[in-house]
């Protein structure tokens, strides 16, 4: 009988030594994961289908039923499993494919603290979704629909006789979902980069127009809405205010002179916190507009009644694919817990207390009835934490630099 507490992964290598390494090398992690290795994607497949897992870890390049291949069955038949690809050098064609289909990959050869660190993350995500449903979505997820307007602007530029790298990266990085697909493909293994990339710009000179074109036109890395069936939503509405905490997020992390690793990721943090939504609007068309209609009704927050509808909201749902996607704790944590900070384990000024009160700024600066208040502001939350002097120069330094972006 399966032990419940334990997690359970599946390792899956034609090689038999390869096998037998992780074997060794992850021997001590038997009282805390329960572990099966299989030679063949088919009888990988066989054990799925018996036997329920959470993640499955799989070689890119194996006979018969590749790596690419296998990750697909699994997600068609078991979408709740995450997937992980270990890969060598392989040929750029198999290499894109995976990415669709890959929440993170791998260096092959694996180091072992590499492998427990990439999965102990995965397993800390696990507590943040209850709901079955709403995670098996998650997880399936490969892309978050663009804009029409800015997915044309991408292809165009790219089937240009002479596309431009800048222009290009000027385009996706006014778009969320673009933003956080081209950072998730950059940050893979495949390659090979010796630092993670946070700024979208970055990354479109990194990867150079050919491998953008080869992802965007072959591979399709990126989809479009129809605009027509969500007249509902305001996607402008959701960018610009993304956009605006943001920076809020960046000037809060200077200003309280966080470490460099911190600030940097603060752009990200602050641009995909509300990112739950775009899989709340596609995936769930009809309750969400009923919950987007009761929070202008009932003037209740709109995470509250997603907690209502769903038993979580879009700021756990946003966290869990952005983890998933592999970025880095600190990013998932602000994300997750922007509304209710109070719920993190964190007890030091971070991204989350940066994030928290950017978006917090924002929706006073928003407010038509000229509230002079931060109604969504945690102050016990900023209190624990001994920053609650710090709110006026907070905004004091956020309200200049919202005149002169103006």
């Amino acid at each position: 009988m399966n032990d419940q507490t334990k997690r359970r992964i599946l390792f899956v290598d034609d090689e038999p030594m390869v096998l037998k390494g992780l074997q060794r090398s992850l021997r001590k992690m038997r009282t805390e994961w329960e572990m099966r290795f299989s030679s063949s994607s088919q009888e990988a497949l066989d054990i799925l289908a018996a036997e329920p897992f959470d993640v499955i870890v799989s070689d890119l390049r194996m006979p018969q039923m590749d790596g690419t291949q296998l990750l697909a069955e699994v997600k068609r038949k078991h979408p709740q499993v995450v997937r992980i690809i270990l890969s060598g050098q392989v040929e750029q064609e198999t290499t894109f494919k995976s990415v669709q289909l890959a929440h993170q990959s791998l260096s092959k050869p694996c180091d072992a603290d590499i492998l427990k660190h990439t999965l102990n993350k995965l397993f800390g995500l696990r507590n943040l979704l209850e709901d079955e449903s709403i995670k098996r979505i998650v997880s399936q997820t490969e892309t978050l629909p663009s804009l029409p307007a800015i997915y044309t602007e991408v292809i165009n530029e790219l089937q240009a006789s002479d596309p431009s790298v800048q222009k290009i990266g000027d385009i996706i990085s006014t778009d969320l979902a673009m933003t956080a697909k081209i950072l998730q493909v950059v940050n893979s293994a495949f390659f090979g980069l010796v630092r993670k990339i946070s700024n979208p710009k970055e990354a479109i000179m990194l990867l150079g127009t050919e491998t953008i074109k080869a992802l965007v036109l072959s591979v399709k890395i990126f989809s479009k809405f129809n605009q027509k069936k969500f007249t509902w939503f305001n996607f402008d509405e959701l960018f610009n205010h993304s956009m605006s905490v943001s920076m809020f997020a960046q000037t809060i992390s200077k200003e309280e002179r966080l470490d460099q690793y911190l600030i940097n990721n603060s752009l990200m943090a602050g641009m995909f916190h509300d990112l739950g939504k775009l899989i709340l609007v596609t995936n769930f068309q009809e309750p969400y507009q009923q919950i987007l209609d009761a929070a202008r009704q009932n003037k209740r927050y709109l995470w509250e009644l997603e907690n209502d509808m769903f038993g979580t909201s879009h700021a756990e749902i946003g966290a869990y694919l952005m983890g998933l996607w592999g970025l880095d704790y600190p990013v998932v944590e602000a994300i997750a817990f922007h509304h209710c900070p109070e719920k993190s384990l964190s007890n030091s000024t971070g991204l989350l207390t940066a994030v928290h009160f950017g978006d917090a700024y924002d929706r006073l600066k928003c407010d038509e009835n000229g509230a002079d208040e931060l109604k969504q502001l945690d102050r016990g939350y900023l209190d624990n934490l001994g920053v609650c002097h710090r709110i006026d120069d907070w905004q004091l330094v956020c309200k200049d630099l919202a005149e002169r972006k103006v």
